[in-house]
């Protein structure tokens, strides 16, 4: 039997800050005005019947009595009277991290639930027509790739289930490719590889004498991908004033400014006879300073624009993710303490948007949630932030992350020798975030809000809590020399 349970806010105690007034206001600058819009979160699964006592207990661990409401269902008899709906819920196969701990939740009730599935629901207050309603689910409301939309309440008899993926290991054939053949390779396969790249990687292959695997050629995209390897920042750089003279050359931006600055401030403390408070720089997951007789600080900042152009709420978790995976991922395993960002949208207030870019209020409001939201389910408080404005960044967002941790002085430096087992540990990688590091090699335009919303990982930041404690202790108690982290190849 399939339960339903609707859960939703209280609505004496929604404020003129409700992201659904956001989501209004974001919808009525392309389409007609839904009216106010109310959201509910719903939970499905799969159990016997259950009886009433069973009942409240479920209401009672999915829903808060004091700020919300929340009814249980086995069956939807009625439609809506009046105004119009949208429900949201993930295809089968996707990995949803609330369901899994839900399911987890029921279980430790005796409840013998088999199966539990997550969505939303949005109810609007003035009726649309279906093709409207599904322009703007696609607009605002749902990514095509891992979630379906529905125009009615949906209840079904059982659950669907994903097909099963096709693993046969293919060769791609790039040996004999001219030039134009190599460059649409590239573009096709989304590797984003610039032409000389994708030569150099037919020139390997022409020596090995045979042609790449699939994983093999995915695997040099993702780390000669910008994400990865930074090409961008390790160019050539020119700067010029107004009349276009040239004013400054740098061979190599970041070792000419980052690196190069840090490297100064080392050599004039050891010229002074002053300690080095940089204890790993340029080496590790995170940066490492010094701190008190017991504890270093690190800091890693990273930015994840291009995923949160194309979907802000989980570019900007995944992005804050990272940065707190990173911190954890340095020395023998850092304890992060702190989040930190700063945003850069286009203006609140702008109307002419380009085609299919996601109006700038709706991904303020989503990026600031996205970190947010992940760092308290792990207990990592956002200390400060900041936000810029500017016309410029209406197609293009600018969404850098932070992480501050704490890091014991004998736990900085690693090791790894010859023969050593290798432990992978973390959540089940599933088909989101395919493609995420060499997206950031490309250039955004309006068809790659539909191409590449499969490329944002869907957040587990329950599970890197887990992740994160058991690694802590097993740091203290010495079980193993070295770690790392392995986000943008896919694990």
């Amino acid at each position: 039997m399939i339960h339903r349970v609707d859960v939703w806010t209280k609505p004496e105690l929604e404020t003129a800050r409700s992201p659904a007034i956001a989501l209004r206001a974001s919808i009525t600058q392309s389409f007609p005005d839904p009216g106010p819009i109310y959201t509910t979160r719903v939970f499905l699964f799969e159990a016997p019947g259950l009886s009433d006592e069973k009942k409240q207990k479920v209401l009672h661990l999915l829903s808060d009595p004091i700020a919300e409401s929340a009814v249980f269902h086995t069956r939807i008899t009625d439609g809506l009277r009046k105004g119009s709906l949208v429900e949201v819920h993930l295809k089968p196969g996707v990995m949803d991290p609330v369901a899994a701990t839900v399911l987890g939740a029921l279980r430790a009730l005796n409840i013998d639930a088999s199966e539990v599935r997550t969505g939303k629901s949005f109810r609007f207050d003035h009726h649309l027509p279906d093709d409207v309603l599904r322009q703007i689910a696609k607009a605002h409301l749902a990514n095509s790739v891992v979630e379906q939309v529905q125009l009615k309440t949906f209840m079904p008899n059982a659950f669907a289930v994903a097909p099963k993926a096709d693993n046969t290991l293919r060769h791609i054939a790039l040996r004999e490719l001219d030039d134009a053949q190599l460059q649409k390779l590239s573009r096709d396969g989304h590797l984003f590889l610039s032409l000389q790249e994708m030569k150099s990687v037919q020139t390997h292959f022409r020596t090995q004498g045979r042609e790449p695997t699939d994983i093999e050629l995915e695997t040099l995209a993702q780390t000669w991908s910008e994400h990865c390897v930074h090409k961008t920042l390790k160019s050539r750089v020119e700067v010029i004033d107004e009349s276009g003279a040239v004013v400054r050359t740098y061979k190599n931006l970041i070792k000419e400014t980052i690196f190069g600055a840090t490297q100064t401030l080392i050599e004039r403390r050891r010229i002074a006879g002053e300690a080095d408070f940089c204890l790993s720089v340029f080496k590790d997951n995170a940066g490492v300073i010094a701190f008190d007789e017991t504890d270093a600080v690190c800091f890693k900042v990273e930015t994840h624009n291009r995923p949160s152009a194309i979907e802000p709420y989980g570019g900007a978790a995944t992005g804050i993710g990272g940065c707190i995976r990173d911190v954890l991922g340095t020395g023998l395993g850092a304890r992060p303490i702190a989040s930190t960002d700063v945003f850069c949208v286009a203006l609140p207030d702008t109307i002419d948007l380009p085609r299919n870019v996601i109006h700038p209020k709706r991904v303020l409001t989503q990026i600031a949630l996205g970190v947010r939201d992940y760092g308290n389910r792990m207990g990592i408080p956002t200390v400060n932030g900041a936000v810029y404005f500017d016309a410029n960044y209406v197609a293009n967002p600018l969404v850098f992350c932070g992480c501050v941790g704490l890091l014991p002085n004998d736990k900085i430096n690693k090791k790894t020798m010859p023969g050593d087992a290798v432990v992978v540990i973390g959540g089940r990688t599933g088909r989101d975030g395919i493609h995420g590091a060499t997206f950031s090699s490309a250039e955004l335009t309006s068809g790659h809000a539909d191409e590449f919303s499969h490329a944002v990982q869907i957040g587990n930041a329950i599970t890197q809590k887990r992740m994160m404690d058991v690694l802590l202790q097993a740091r203290d108690l010495g079980l193993f020399s070295a770690l790392t982290d392995c986000g943008a190849g896919g694990l």
